[in-house]
């Protein structure tokens, strides 16, 4: 690619902040704007990336390309001031594909959850492999400062987003399906129209592999149950890690035991391991990667586990809630359990709602804090307020602001609950105040 001058809209989101280190890396000029996340503000100017803590039009000068993500709306200034110039001004999607395109091999993961985690599972075990992957994810990879990780330019790894069609700009040598539910339905508008995308993207990709099912069309391999290509049996769970028996092709593979905790990762799991096998990695190499596996920043984070069992985990759709409740029981030693959750857009609310109203059935409390818009206006008639008051299957609350639900999650640990933070907006900032506390 052109060395050229590029301004991020947005630039400190998982996504934005990983993708701008990329182009720094390549030798381009970047820098960016936010109003959030200092954190990782800093991070990017240790990185010699200028970052404006503020939207103005005045920081859109001297510049070749804008960059933005679909939260930023379209009268926000600095992109109306693009326009205005006649600046290129490309989505973090078509970024992506581009970046995407110096790779020799690409390898997309889709699904309307579990892509964080399978792209850095499948990461692991070619790590181990010595093939030196590049990585991209919405989240921050532990032991590294960014979600995307730059290595050789051969396998290239990324997550496949489906709001607004953005995985359909790849152009993958393997794509996955790790599942297809309803979500994004402000944009798609109905489930239909969301499998019909979800099916492009499988035409799109030289060889899909996919959960068996129905949906898709064209999958080259399927995971799941035993008509499979690949699948689990003798599932069993070791000092709360699960352990199986691979099968491939209805024979016996290899004995496979879990680092990252989850029922739901076994499914991840064989997804990575069919893809491994695709690539010709040597056994060894994929059990290694599954094993040394644990996690990334915000799926299922233990933040303390030792009197006081403490969890944040990014899960914002009932299925993942409820999995994600489950897998926290199975760990909190038959402590009563708080589910904090903070409800990800009024749009997701809406269309999920009567979900909403029962995936929090398993747990003992309940607090909900007050719905992190994104790129949405406040709609009363879905808001976590309207939720709260809607809730009749278990003892709930509602937090308006961030302070009260510390104090509300400290005196339930104190009362020997069991505590799950769930979220995909700022609620990461109660996940880490209490753990800041928790650890002085």
């Amino acid at each position: 690619m052109k060395k050229l001058k590029y301004h991020f809209i947005g630039i400190c989101g998982a996504s934005m902040s990983g993708l701008a280190l990329y182009l720094k890396s390549t030798g381009n000029y970047v820098q960016g704007s936010d109003i959030s996340n200092f954190g990782t503000k800093a991070k990017l100017e240790g990185k010699g990336i200028k970052v404006f803590s503020f939207h103005s039009k005045k920081n859109i000068n001297d510049i070749d390309v804008v960059v933005y993500n679909f939260a930023i709306k379209l009268d926000n200034e600095e992109l109306k001031e693009a326009k205005k110039k006649g600046l290129k001004i490309i989505s973090r999607a078509e970024l992506l594909s581009l970046i995407a395109s110096n790779f020799k091999y690409v390898i997309s993961i889709a699904g309307s959850h579990g892509k964080t985690t399978t792209s850095a599972m499948l990461f692991s075990c070619l790590n181990c492999a010595k093939k030196q992957p590049s990585l991209h994810i919405g989240a921050q990879l532990k032991n590294y400062d960014f979600g995307f990780v730059l290595q050789k330019n051969k396998y290239f790894i990324t997550e496949a987003c489906e709001y607004k069609d953005s995985f359909l700009k790849l152009n993958s040598n393997i794509g996955i399906i790790l599942n297809v539910e309803p979500e994004h339905l402000d944009y798609f508008k109905s489930y239909e129209n969301e499998i019909a995308s979800f099916n492009k993207f499988s035409k799109n990709s030289e060889k899909t592999i996919c959960l068996n099912s129905d949906l898709i069309c064209k999958k080259d391999y399927t995971f799941g149950d035993e008509l499979s290509t690949i699948y689990a049996k003798n599932i069993k769970i070791i000092n709360h890690k699960y352990c199986f028996d691979c099968y491939y092709n209805n024979k016996c593979l290899m004995h496979v035991k879990l680092g990252a905790v989850g029922l739901y990762n076994v499914t991840n799991a064989l997804a990575v391991i069919m893809t491994c096998l695709i690539l010709k990695i040597p056994k060894k190499y994929i059990l290694e990667g599954l094993k040394n596996f644990n996690g990334v920043k915000r799926r299922f984070e233990i933040l303390k586990n030792d009197d006081d069992f403490v969890v944040h985990d990014y899960a914002h759709h009932p299925t993942e809630i409820k999995k994600t409740i489950a897998t926290f029981k199975e760990n909190a030693l038959n402590k009563k359990i708080l589910v904090v959750f903070q409800p990800h857009t009024f749009s997701r609310t809406k269309s999920l709602y009567k979900d909403f109203l029962t995936c929090f059935n398993d747990c003992d409390k309940l607090l909900l804090v007050k719905t992190y818009p994104a790129r949405e206006k406040y709609d009363k008639t879905s808001s976590a307020f309207k939720l709260y008051k809607d809730m009749k299957n278990v003892d709930c609350e509602y937090c308006a602001n961030f302070n009260l639900a510390v104090e509300k999650i400290l005196k339930a640990l104190k009362n020997k609950y069991a505590v799950l933070i769930l979220g995909a907006g700022n609620i990461d900032e109660i996940a880490y105040k209490v753990s800041e506390i928790l650890h002085k």
